[in-house]
């Protein structure tokens, strides 16, 4: 009796073997059918017939979910979930789940489960998966391409953290089958530093470096990440690699500049700047950058004059630079502010009477005036090529009011 019972049980779970095998090959007929419904399709929709086209997709929706049911079924079952050729019909029929956009509501994540499905086939059969690897890179390129261009378009949109996304899940697509999208990579790396993800951005920049991708514009991207990550030693030590491989690059050159500058040693750099200034004399930007430096209080390079000499050099080179002519007057404004204010908290028992406390502060005011009307020109020209902003319009009017010029300040009302 246990003999028959032990025969019958074996008759079962071999039934439910072929039965799961026939859903295999179910699933793999049912996609067949869909395909041959998007066929029709795209013949319609080449003779402008709209409305069977649609039909037609229609009912290639129905075969694919029905090819999905299949799949989904032999994919859990324990008699053909170790198959390759489950996987290998997974990852097909949910491709064409992606691929389509009249399928997209079967799955929002078939891509994902395609990459995941040639992961699995690897794992199972190696030799069953190179003989099929041409096929498997063709969905994995078309796969990755279509992640690529959603990163390209959510770029495009200002939203990078879904380009960060997409243009990462592109890469991977390749890196399923050993391929390497350093183009994908390097966009998602670039969108991390967007948006504040330097952790991953650093991560991403190295592994395109061990890629072989040895570009000035990996470095320099490397070095901002660093930056945003507060690394600065990791900052100083990249940037410098960059320029020893890369000695002409000028957005190299920009980087190291940024580089000092956060760590406050820009009297390592300002030869280089100037150098940079004298050579590029269609770019002011490094004029501008020499005005910058030597104007901030805060560094042991300030120099009224020699930041006004360099904010005019910026100007001669282009006249319309907005940008040096505000700084060069708020340059002169703050020195007459600077004066101004130290007249104002000078103590007059400092002085043997009160005479010489009014000689000493009439005497400084009259200082802080000339810097006042050397920075009028400046203002003027700044509100003149930027009549609608409102801090410039503030600025000129102050200063009108302070050198007495009634009437002008009284315009700007």
């Amino acid at each position: 009796m246990k003999k028959v019972l032990l025969v019958l049980a074996l008759a079962i779970a071999g039934h439910f073997a072929i039965a799961q095998n026939v859903q295999v090959q179910n699933a793999f007929n049912d996609q067949k059918a869909a395909q041959q419904y998007i066929d029709q399709a795209d013949v319609y929709r080449s003779q402008k017939k709209e409305e069977k086209a649609n039909k037609q997709m229609q009912n290639a929706k129905i075969m694919i979910q029905k090819a999905k049911t299949a799949i989904d079924a032999a994919s859990e079952h324990e008699s053909t979930m170790n198959q390759p050729k489950t996987w290998h019909y997974y990852a097909v029929i949910y491709y064409k789940i992606g691929a389509y956009p009249e399928f997209v509501d079967i799955d929002m994540n078939a891509y994902e489960k395609v990459l995941g499905a040639f992961v699995k086939i690897q794992n199972l059969d190696k030799e069953y998966f190179m003989r099929n690897a041409g096929e498997f890179k063709q969905y994995a390129s078309s796969v990755g391409a279509s992640y690529y261009d959603l990163g390209a378009n959510s770029y495009n949109e200002g939203d990078f953290e879904n380009a960060y996304i997409n243009f990462k899940k592109a890469y991977d697509a390749m890196a399923v089958l050993g391929g390497k999208d350093n183009s994908a990579l390097l966009n998602a790396a670039l969108c991390a530093v967007k948006i504040d993800k330097n952790d991953e951005a650093i991560e991403m920049f190295q592994t395109l470096i061990a890629n072989g991708m040895d570009e000035p514009k990996v470095y320099q991207s490397l070095t901002a990440a660093y930056r945003g990550a507060g690394n600065n030693e990791k900052m100083l030590e990249t940037i410098t690699i960059a320029r020893e491989k890369f000695p002409e690059d000028q957005d190299v050159m920009n980087e190291m500049i940024n580089t000092y500058l956060t760590i406050h040693r820009e009297d390592e750099i300002i030869d280089q700047i100037l150098e940079m200034a004298q050579k590029n004399t269609e770019q002011p930007v490094y004029y501008f950058i020499l005005g910058t430096i030597y104007g901030n209080r805060e560094s042991k390079l300030y120099d009224v004059e020699k930041s006004l000499e360099y904010y005019n050099n910026a100007i001669a080179e282009n006249e319309a630079y907005a940008d040096a002519y505000y700084n060069a007057g708020a340059l002169l404004i703050d020195k007459a502010s600077e004066i101004y204010q130290a007249a104002n908290e000078k103590d007059p028992s400092e002085y043997a009477n009160f005479n010489k406390y009014l000689e000493a502060t009439d005497a400084m005011a009259a200082e802080a005036k000339t810097y006042d009307e050397r920075a009028l020109p400046y203002v003027e020209k700044t509100y003149e090529l930027l009549p609608d902003d409102p801090a410039v319009k503030q600025a000129l009017k102050g200063i009108y009011s302070r050198l007495n010029m009634k009437d002008k300040a009284s315009a700007l009302e």
